[in-house]
């Protein structure tokens, strides 16, 4: 029993630590009601673990609880809806005509240099396969002013193709892996990074449903810089593509110390 509860207390601070850990007792907040927030598994064996989750972006939460920001240019709109399974998701409806419609998160989280995180989530997007969007996802740099790279990574629309792209300290794009873009269908990403200005030590990995990828230099790890100015923020939505509507649904935001952390 003793053993339970000092499990139980430790989960508990887990469980709150997206918004500022405080000391908790058992009777407080039960073990079951800790599992629900999506900070523990259960083990094969019937147990618990602790999942090493640093930011739940999840729809359900609340918009004040996920995002530092709304970005939005044009008439663009940032809701939610329930998919066909019931899980509340994002929703970022682009108008044509309207530049931007993104959300800037993640709420109580700030990843420093030196970091190694995983970011993680599902997408299903609605869009002409030939629209050019700048993004559907950055890994922005604040603030913009004086920054060098201003968005270290990007995945954007292209040609009929998404694209991972690159930004180095003289703000040139590299594209280190592209796929043909899938639309009206669940799309799942997780990208591992060390954080870091310095490009000989920062680093991305990539899977894209499920499957690690292989970059351009035929590694499945990229050194480059990935860390800009002050600090470097995860956004979703759509960014650009002015020319047509385009509707990203997403879900399943995770930011872990973990692969289990963030794969949906």
């Amino acid at each position: 029993m003793k053993q339970i509860k000092s499990v139980t207390l430790a989960l508990a601070c887990a469980a709150v630590m997206q918004y500022g850990c405080k000391k908790q007792t058992s009777s407080e907040l039960p073990a079951e009601e800790i599992e629900k927030t999506g900070q523990v598994q259960k083990t094969a064996s019937g147990g618990v673990q602790i999942m090493s989750v640093l930011f739940n972006g999840d729809a359900s939460n609340g918009s004040s609880n996920v995002w530092k920001d709304i970005n939005i240019e044009g008439t663009g709109t940032v809701t939610t809806v329930n998919d066909e399974t019931g899980t509340l998701c994002w929703k970022f409806l682009k108008p044509a005509n309207s530049h931007r419609t993104e959300g800037h998160g993640a709420e109580g989280y700030q990843a420093q240099d030196g970091d190694e995180i995983y970011i993680g989530w599902t997408s299903k997007i609605y869009m002409p396969t030939t629209l050019k969007t700048e993004a559907i996802f950055q890994w922005k740099s604040y603030p913009t002013a004086g920054s060098l790279q201003n968005h270290p990574l990007m995945l954007r629309t292209k040609s009929g193709n998404l694209e991972l792209q690159h930004f180095d300290d003289n703000h040139v794009a590299t594209v280190p892996w592209s796929t043909a873009l899938s639309t009206s269908t669940w799309l799942k990403f997780v990208i591992r990074m060390k954080v870091s200005r310095n490009p000989a030590v920062g680093y991305i990995e990539f899977w894209y449903n499920g499957v690690k990828q292989t970059f351009t230099n035929g590694s499945q790890r990229l050194y480059c810089r990935t860390l800009d100015v002050d600090d470097c923020d995860p956004k979703w939505g759509v960014y650009g593509g002015d020319a047509s509507q385009a509707t990203h649904f997403v879900k399943k935001i995770r930011i872990g110390t973990t692969y289990a952390d963030a794969q949906q």
